[in-house]
């Protein structure tokens, strides 16, 4: 018994050991990472749509196999999910028609944020959830100079994310 508590200790330790790089934001960890970056430098901030909601117990579910930095909400939350120092699984297939394709994995150069949004990726989103998605990306935009912005589409050609009705100059203007 004291071996699995003990266990049990390093475990959660691990997974909780890193720390909050955006302070607002609440932190939750997801199991789906990898450590470092693999010497990769972040030069890019991804942005999606999540096309449904339960986006943060989807990140922690074992057989989901994905997760982003950061998840924010519809009423404004944002959750840190995996440390920016990290490698989070968010930007999946590069397709060959992408100017993206060839590169290394952008996993390892890029930070992602996700936005709750509808199935279709498609509605107005609430200007608490973009209003907080601006602050973030402003703070991660002064930690990271220079940093690229762009959409999951552009990676994966073809793909609605983040979809319709995205405010993508605001995000860019930040």
């Amino acid at each position: 018994m004291k071996y699995i508590a003990l266990l049990l200790c390093i475990t959660v330790g691990y997974i909780h050991s890193w720390t909050i790089d955006y302070l607002p934001a609440k932190q939750v960890s997801s199991p789906h990472f990898n450590r470092g970056r693999s010497g990769q430098a972040i030069t890019c901030l991804t942005l999606h749509g999540t096309a449904g909601g339960g986006t943060v117990s989807w990140f922690q579910n074992p057989s989901s196999k994905v997760s982003a930095h950061y998840v924010v909400e519809q009423d404004g939350t944002v959750v840190q999910m995996v440390s920016e120092d990290d490698t989070a699984w968010h930007n999946g297939v590069v397709t060959t028609n992408s100017v993206f394709y060839g590169r290394p994995n952008p996993n390892l150069w890029c930070i992602g944020i996700e936005f709750v949004r509808n199935t279709q990726n498609n509605n107005i989103m609430p200007e608490a959830q973009i209003a907080s998605g601006v602050r973030l990306v402003a703070d991660i935009k002064r930690r990271y100079r220079g940093i690229n912005i762009y959409t999951h589409d552009q990676f994966n050609v073809g793909r609605t994310c983040p979809g319709p009705n995205f405010p993508l100059s605001r995000f860019k203007n930040a």
